[in-house]
């Protein structure tokens, strides 16, 4: 294991906002250094005996324990803890989503009658901002897009969500219209929480996304 993590890539993710495409290779590599460590274990290689924890803790996050890694093993399974997304984007703006749902149905608005949206949200999901993404990849990851389509199309699906979203007029003027801010209380509790907050005339506030538990709300599954 300690091998395989050295071979992996650790791209920063705001490839995904750039609309960099070479993000996706990532995943495929590391498949590839799965498959390779235990040829070059065999083969006599070795790896730093903190490999796993510099990677995880240091190159691509920084909350990562090694101690935890046994919790609940054998009784907590991971697949319990999953949730289907409701909207054909990155799951980190779905809260945000979700709030805007409640009041495009509350308020029924017209695009043009819109004059801002604003929303505040957890660090993570604040980076996904650009309001020009420059392709479909991109839009994928940027909350003003997802929200205008939403405002513009009565929702977020796949079949509004596509590629032609990004060159409908009407959905590319709103989205320089939606202004994403992180709230630093928000990010403060991660990961039990991961909200957001939209503001037009009203707020709205939505702690996680539909269908979506926070760790802390997980039970043991039936044995």
């Amino acid at each position: 294991m300690r091998i395989a993590t050295t071979l992996v890539l650790t791209p920063s993710y705001t490839n995904v906002v750039a609309g960099a495409t070479a993000l996706n290779v990532a995943g495929g590599m590391s498949s590839f250094a799965a498959a390779l460590a235990p040829d070059l274990a065999l083969a006599g290689f070795e790896a730093q005996d903190d490999a796993i924890e510099e990677s995880l803790g240091n190159l691509v996050g920084c909350g990562f324990r090694p101690e935890n890694l046994d919790d609940e093993l054998g009784s907590r399974w991971e697949i319990m803890r999953n949730y289907f997304r409701l909207y054909a984007c990155c799951n980190p703006i779905h809260p945000a989503l979700d709030a805007l749902s409640e009041i495009l149905a509350k308020l029924k608005p017209k695009p043009v009658d819109i004059e801002r949206i604003d929303v505040a949200t957890y660090r993570f999901a604040s980076v996904m901002r650009n309001p020009d993404p420059p392709n479909y990849f991109a839009s994928k990851y940027s909350l003003p897009h997802a929200a205008a389509t939403m405002v513009v199309r009565g929702g977020a699906g796949y079949a509004m969500l596509d590629d032609t979203a990004l060159n409908d007029c009407a959905i590319r003027e709103l989205r320089h219209r939606v202004h994403v801010a992180e709230d630093a209380a928000m990010s403060a509790v991660l990961p039990d929480e991961t909200g957001a907050r939209d503001g037009y005339a009203q707020e709205w506030d939505q702690e996680h996304a539909r269908g979506r538990k926070s760790p802390r709300d997980f039970h043991q599954p039936l044995q």
